[in-house]
């Protein structure tokens, strides 16, 4: 008899625990998610902000520079000497202007004139120093900084991802070195007529992320786009072509939605200024290094659960308390940090870590 149920029991079991159990067994088709949201998905946004640091520079090929005793200029250099009266040019690096019509007179015979009338301006030889800039190699350098804060919005597939973006930076300018081994000529630094300025720039993007390492992600990320300086240079005499800047994103995944990024970044750009009434430009180069930091969040593509007290850190099929309906949710906020494919919060235990301070053992 002993065997005889033991053999019922058994039977019973193969026939109908696997009916039951599939009796609760949640066909996929029965689970909603939301195609709006899958598709959404594909999407971050991110903003950073940091430090920039710019690098000018250019030569004054073609021209003298004319030096007096409180400003200086620039004056067309065709090869041939200086006459007696020349056309000069002033803020010749956001905005050239013709300064004045220097007349220059002989101290032997006139007395001397002070700079008062902006055209047909008396000045004794004695007072200016003029200076070849061919002959010399002159030109000048000088740094500015920056404070960016840059938008941009992408659509990700796989590795790749492609996106648009717009970044503003408060930028400062200091006065410009001449070239090294013209000090000595007594050649002074020159002096921007603005000391700082608002920029901005729009670009398309194209990334890669080549590498992961645990939680870290690292991405190649190609900039090409415009660069606005801002009414303080003349647009209509500028020449500025496109930008390039190649950068290194560096994410910390918090969670699949949520990053951290540090992201170094090298720019190319410069520009042409021309000279009002002369067939001539000056190229100034302007690249720039930049160190961001930011957050980068990817909209989800299932809900927070609907019950408060669902911790749950994998996503997980419940059903809705409102409509009955059986849902895919996630039991974690965005930023949370976990590992989306174990659902472990943290690798340390929380019996370990350092805000335990009295050690309690939870476990």
């Amino acid at each position: 008899m002993k065997k005889l149920a033991l053999i019922l029991s058994l039977f019973l079991v193969v026939l109908v625990l696997p009916a039951v159990a599939q009796e609760y067994e949640i066909d996929e088709t029965q689970i909603y998610r939301s195609p709006l949201k899958k598709f959404l998905n594909n999407f971050s946004f991110t903003v950073t902000t940091g430090y920039g640091k710019t690098n000018y520079s250019h030569k004054l090929e073609g021209f003298y520079l004319i030096q007096s005793a409180t400003k200086q200029y620039i004056a067309d250099n065709n090869g041939q000497p200086l006459g007696t009266e020349f056309d000069v040019y002033s803020d010749w690096f956001n905005n050239t202007l013709l300064a004045e019509t220097i007349v220059q007179i002989d101290s032997f015979n006139v007395p001397f004139q002070p700079l008062i009338n902006p055209v047909n301006n008396p000045l004794l030889k004695s007072d200016l120093d003029v200076f070849n800039a061919d002959s010399l190699g002159l030109g000048f350098s000088g740094k500015g900084t920056s404070i960016p804060i840059a938008l941009s919005f992408r659509y990700n597939y796989q590795k790749f991802r492609i996106g648009l973006g717009y970044m503003f930076e408060y930028h400062l300018v200091k006065p410009f070195a001449p070239t090294e081994g013209t000090e000595p000529l007594g050649i002074r630094n020159y002096t921007p007529n603005f000391k700082s300025a608002l920029y901005k720039r729009y670009w398309a993007e194209l990334g890669y992320r080549f590498y992961d390492f645990w939680d870290y992600s690292f991405a190649a990320e190609l900039q090409i786009g415009k660069f606005n300086p801002g009414g303080n240079f003349n647009s209509g005499i500028i020449q500025r072509g496109m930008y390039y800047n190649l950068g290194i994103s560096i994410e910390k995944n918090l969670s699949e939605y949520f990053r951290i990024i540090l992201k170094p970044s090298y720019d190319l750009k410069n520009y042409k200024i021309g000279i009002p009434g002369l067939d001539k430009v000056i190229s100034h180069k302007q690249p720039t290094f930049f160190l961001q930091i930011g957050i980068s969040i990817t909209l989800p593509e299932i809900p927070r659960s609907p019950i408060k007290s669902d911790h749950v850190q994998l996503k997980h099929v419940i059903s809705d308390p409102a409509t009955g309906r059986y849902m895919e949710v996630r039991g974690q906020p965005i930023y949370k940090r976990q590992n989306p494919k174990v659902g472990e919060n943290h690798r340390k235990l929380w019996r370990y870590k350092n805000r335990n301070k009295k050690k309690i053992n939870p476990y």
